[in-house]
């Protein structure tokens, strides 16, 4: 028999070795067994863990006990699968009432033989509240994606066990898929990732050397002082804010970056960011998110602390207020900075919207209304295609916008917003919303509290649009006749009758606007966004094609980059205010 001279080639085994020593835990009391073998020889290997063994695992849970209370450190026990580790129990409850750091490591011969009576096999994906804090079951590693989430899930466990006070924690490790495939050979651990998390008053690290960017998610309005320490922290590290519309963001250092990052092109302005801060919920702009997978590493800041690996380079959580944070790091700060920021502005600036080309559309529609919403108003966004076509264009400053982006479902769009118009009746609130969405949820604009400030614009396509852009899977692989029926779902609810919704929105006292097409559309939208409140709320039906959508959408991901757009940004840098104004006289402005 080959003698064991080394690490598992199993990922799981070295992964979970290698982050037991980045944190902290130096002891283990192991238990005989037959699924557990592989990590207890490579604890061995190592020669850097103090072990203990111990027949019996209720005795050997209680002396992982008494040392953790002793020390004040965390401590490991080991154990083979069955009625071995039920008997760590008694021992993990008397840690979690002591709120002691207790890492209970139980092999598993193969979730998938769980319920079927194989030898041995037992099903422990539940355990009393009151023995574990958090409990996490490492996937057997296969590809790519494994790997990730089982670095999250382990890094997310071993920080449990002294966060809060402490507590024990559970994982359940599988072996290998098969016997033979268990191998020794490995001399050295995989590199895997460490992830950390800080709170108020612990010694933070460094800003990194290099480009530092914010991202922000779904989030609340920022109050002053809030945005002042991110304008300040971005002042200090030369930093910007890639934002959308959910973001409540609207500093000095904000770049709304959708457009850029929906280009078919490739942009500087997403590459070689050392660090990136990352704030707030789910993200509606998830073009921005995917160009920036690319980070060297992520700072997650939040005050539930929770690990949140959204771009799977998540180094750092900080378990606290973000104006804290951003105060801290701006403590010595110097001259401002903003270089980082003219270069966004200057791409951004200078894309020119192709309006006088774009189809009829949600696009157009977003593109010749979001920059002339009256002041002060509220716009709630759809998802799908409303959010992807609206998060392209900026609006004017006091604006505010909102989108059910927690699940990103389509259900319950319209009682969002009449929730929101309920609670600003002063407001002038403005919801835009495809067919789909605005039928699944349309009985609820018959609430008798419905205020004059309502003012609903529906993309009536006929079905789901969105299955049918270039890029989406279904359009390049099923194509479109053959999603309509059931992918798409087209031809419901009146198949874009030219009745229905009117005959409904003015039944219930709606003033009812529609357009077919670009003329018409231009005719009375200005209506639609008059900044008086008007006698009635409105409803405005725009009737558009599929194939207008997805051609719109594909003009605006190849939007030509203006060589005087870009001057005029430069010239904003040298020549102040008065510069740009002059150039506006020499340079035309986009239009129809």
């Amino acid at each position: 028999m080959e003698k064991v001279n080394g690490y598992s080639k199993n990922l799981n085994i070295q992964m979970l070795i290698a982050l037991m020593q980045a944190h902290g835990i130096r002891r283990a009391v192991v238990s005989p067994g037959g699924t557990h073998n592989e990590i207890v020889a490579g604890l061995q290997y190592n020669g850097g863990f103090e072990m203990y063994s111990t027949v019996d695992e209720r005795g050997a849970a209680y002396m992982a006990v008494g040392m953790a209370a002793e020390t004040g450190e965390p401590v490991a026990v080991i154990c083979t699968e069955s009625v071995a580790s039920r008997n760590y129990f008694p021992a993990m409850t008397e840690a979690h009432y002591r709120q002691l750091p207790i890492l209970a490591i139980t092999g598993v011969h193969s979730y998938a033989k769980i319920g079927h009576l194989h030898s041995q096999v037992i099903d422990r994906s539940q355990s009393p509240k009151d023995t574990f804090s958090l409990k996490v079951q490492l996937p057997a590693i296969k590809d790519a994606d494994d790997i990730w989430e089982s670095n999250v899930l382990i890094n997310t466990a071993l920080l449990e066990l002294t966060r809060h006070g402490g507590g024990p924690v559970h994982i359940d490790l599988p072996r290998n898929n098969e016997k033979d495939a268990v191998s020794y050979s490995a001399k050295e651990l995989c590199g895997t990732r460490v992830i950390r998390r800080y709170y108020r008053g612990s010694q933070f690290p460094e800003i990194p050397d290099g480009r530092v960017a914010l991202f922000v998610g779904t989030h609340m309005d920022f109050s002053r002082t809030q945005e002042k320490a991110v304008d300040d922290f971005c002042a200090a590290h030369d930093a910007v804010v890639f934002c959308g519309h959910t973001s409540g963001y609207h500093g000095k250092y904000r770049v709304l970056s959708n457009l850029a990052a929906s280009q078919n092109a490739e942009y500087d302005i997403f590459k070689n960011i050392s660090l990136l801060v990352h704030i707030g919920g789910p993200a509606a702009d998830e073009r921005t998110a995917g160009r920036l997978k690319g980070v060297g590493q992520v700072w997650r800041v939040n005050p539930d602390g929770e690990v949140r690996d959204t771009f799977r380079k998540l180094s750092a959580v900080f378990e606290m207020d973000e104006e804290s944070f951003f105060r801290h790091y701006s403590q010595s700060a110097g001259e401002e900075k903003n270089a980082y920021l003219q270069e966004c502005l200057a791409l951004t600036e200078s894309m020119e919207i192709p309006i006088g080309k774009l189809p009829f559309s949600g696009v157009y529609a977003a593109a010749v209304i979001s920059g002339r919403l009256p002041e002060g108003c509220l716009i709630h966004i759809g998802l799908s295609n409303s959010i992807r076509a609206w998060s392209m264009f900026d609006f004017p400053a006091g604006v505010t916008s909102s989108c059910n982006t927690g699940c990103r479902g389509i259900d319950g769009v319209l009682s969002a917003f009449l929730g929101a118009s309920f609670a600003e009746k002063s407001r002038i609130c403005f919801c835009v919303l495809g067919d789909l969405t605005f039928f699944y949820d349309m009985n609820s604009i018959g609430n008798r509290s419905l205020g004059r400030n309502v003012r609903i614009l529906l993309v009536n396509d006929g079905g789901g649009s969105l299955f049918k852009q270039s890029n989406s899977e279904q359009y390049k692989y099923i194509g479109d006749e053959d999603m309509e029926p059931y992918i798409a779902a087209v031809g419901h609810f009146g198949n874009k009758s030219r009745t229905l919704v009117k005959g409904y929105a003015e039944s219930l006292g709606f003033e009812y606007l529609t357009a077919s097409d670009r003329d018409e559309f231009d005719a009375v939208y200005e209506r639609f966004i008059m900044p008086e409140m008007t006698e009635k709320p409105m409803f405005f039906e725009l009737f558009t094609t599929d194939y207008d959508e997805r051609a719109a959408f594909d003009m605006m991901s190849s939007i030509d980059v203006s060589v005087q757009g870009i001057a005029k940004q430069a010239a904003k840098q040298i020549l102040g205010q008065k510069g740009v104004d002059a150039l506006k006289k020499v340079i035309r402005p986009n239009g129809k």
